[in-house]
C-alpha cells in the first residue's frame, strides 16, 4: 500500500476517536442544557439535511478542484463545530452546529454513513489501491477506525468516572480533529477529474443505473435507521434508566466486538459472497431494534445493541469496495456524494419523526417501524446487486 493510504487511514482513525463519544454526549448534553427532545430531533434533522447538502457539494468539488483538498476543507467543518461545543453552552450557537452537517454520522452503526468526509475519503482510498485488494483496504480502515473509536470511549469512560464533565470531552474531540485535518496536508494532490462545468460533463451520466439503485435501497434504509438511532442513547438514559457511564461502557463493548467481526470482512466475502453477506448480516441488524423495543431490559438491550452494531459494520468494506467498483473511477466522487445524499435526507427525517414520538412516549413504536422499514433496504440491496455474486 502506498503511504497515502496509510496517512488517510490515521487521519480517519485520530476523526474517528474524536467522534467515537459524541454519538452519545451531544444529545444528552442537549438535553441537560435545556432543549427538549423534539429540539433535539430537529436538531439532528438539520444536521442531517445540512450533511446531506455538504456531501453533495463535497464530492462534486472533489472532481472539480480535487478530492484531497476538498477533504480538507470539509474536515475544518468538524473542528468549527468542536470549537463551539468546547467554549460555550449558549443554545443559539450550539444549534447553529447542526448546519455544519458534521455532528452526526455512522458512529455505532447508523445509517447516514460518515458526513460530508466519506465519499472524499473512500474516493481517494480506492485511487491508491487495487481493485482485488479494496475490501481488504476498506476493512483495515474500518477496524483501524472501530480500534480508534474504543480507545476515545475508552478515555471517555475514565474521564466520566472521574468527575470529568463534557467540556473536557469536546475539547479532547477537538485536538484531535485538528491533528486529523493537518495530516492530510500529507496526501500527495490529486488531479480534477471534471475539465469543463457544462452539464452533461459534470452529472455522472456513465454510473446513472447503478448510483440510482444504491440510492434507492440507501434512503429506505436510512429512513428506517434515523428513527431509531440517533435518539437512542435518550432510550436507554429515559426509559430504562441508564447512566452516561454504562450507555458509555456499552458504546465501547460495540467497539471492540465490531473491531473483531471487521477484521473477517474479507474472510466472509469469500465464503458467503459479497452481495449475499451484505444482505444477509444487514437484515439480522436491522432485525434486532425490533426485537430491543419489546425488552425494556438494559442489559439485554445493551447486548443485543452491540452485537446489531457489529454485524452491520462488518458489511461496510463489502459495500464500498462494490460501489468503487459498479461507478466509474472518474465519476467516483460525484456518485458516492448521490448515494449519500439520497441517505442522509431520509436518516434526518427519520430523527425528527422520532423526536415527536419520544416526547408522546412512543418511542418502542419508532423502532419497531424503523426496524421494519431498514429491512428494504438490504432485501432491494440483494434484487438489485445479485448478479455481483
Amino acid at each position: 500500500m502506498r503511504k497515502d493510504v496509510y496517512v488517510l487511514i490515521m487521519s480517519r482513525a485520530l476523526r474517528s476517536a474524536a467522534f467515537s463519544y459524541l454519538t452519545f454526549i451531544i444529545p444528552l448534553y442537549l438535553k441537560s442544557v435545556g432543549f427538549t427532545v423534539s429540539e433535539i430531533g430537529l436538531y439532528f434533522f438539520i444536521a442531517v439535511t445540512s450533511s446531506a447538502l455538504l456531501v453533495l457539494l463535497s464530492g462534486f468539488l472533489g472532481d472539480i478542484i480535487g478530492r484531497r483538498d476538498s477533504l480538507i476543507i470539509m474536515s475544518s467543518l468538524f473542528v468549527a463545530s468542536m470549537v463551539i461545543f468546547s467554549i460555550t453552552s449558549n443554545r443559539l450557537l450550539l444549534f447553529i452546529t447542526s448546519i455544519f452537517g458534521t455532528t452526526t454520522g455512522a458512529a455505532g452503526g447508523g445509517g447516514a454513513g460518515g458526513g460530508p468526509i466519506a465519499p472524499l475519503q473512500t474516493s481517494l482510498l480506492a485511487d491508491y489501491t487495487e481493485s482485488r485488494e479494496r475490501t481488504r483496504v476498506f476493512g483495515l480502515a474500518t477496524s483501524v477506525s472501530i480500534l480508534s473509536s474504543l480507545t476515545g470511549s475508552v478515555i471517555s469512560y475514565v474521564m466520566l468516572s472521574l468527575g470529568f464533565n463534557d467540556i473536557t470531552l469536546f475539547r479532547l474531540s477537538l485536538i484531535l480533529s485538528i491533528v486529523a485535518l493537518l495530516s492530510l496536508f500529507m496526501v500527495r494532490r490529486d488531479r480534477p477529474r471534471v475539465k469543463t462545468f457544462n452539464l452533461n460533463e459534470i452529472l455522472p451520466r456513465r454510473s446513472s443505473r447503478s448510483i440510482t439503485k444504491i440510492a434507492v435501497a440507501g434512503s429506505l434504509g436510512s429512513l428506517g435507521l434515523g428513527m431509531v438511532t440517533p435518539l437512542l442513547p435518550l432510550w436507554f438514559r429515559l426509559y430504562l434508566h441508564a447512566s452516561e457511564v454504562e450507555i458509555n461502557g456499552m458504546y465501547t463493548a460495540s467497539y471492540v466486538v465490531s473491531a473483531l467481526f471487521t477484521l473477517w470482512a474479507k474472510r466472509i466475502e469469500m465464503i458467503i459472497g459479497r452481495v449475499r453477506a451484505i444482505s444477509l448480516l444487514r437484515s439480522l441488524s436491522v432485525s434486532l431494534f425490533v426485537a430491543m423495543a419489546f425488552i425494556p431490559i438494559f442489559l439485554v438491550d445493551a447486548a443485543l445493541y452491540v452485537i446489531r452494531v457489529a454485524l452491520y459494520m462488518v458489511t461496510i468494506p463489502m459495500r464500498q469496495s462494490l460501489s468503487t467498483e459498479i461507478i466509474d473511477e472518474s465519476e467516483r466522487a460525484r456518485g458516492l456524494s448521490l448515494t449519500g445524499l439520497a441517505r442522509r435526507v431520509p436518516y434526518g427525517i427519520g430523527s425528527t419523526i422520532a423526536g415527536v414520538m419520544m416526547d408522546y412516549a412512543e418511542y418502542s413504536l419508532s423502532m419497531v417501524l424503523g426496524g421494519l422499514i431498514a429491512l428494504l433496504d438490504p432485501i432491494l440491496y440483494y434484487i438489485f446487486f445479485r448478479k455481483y455474486d
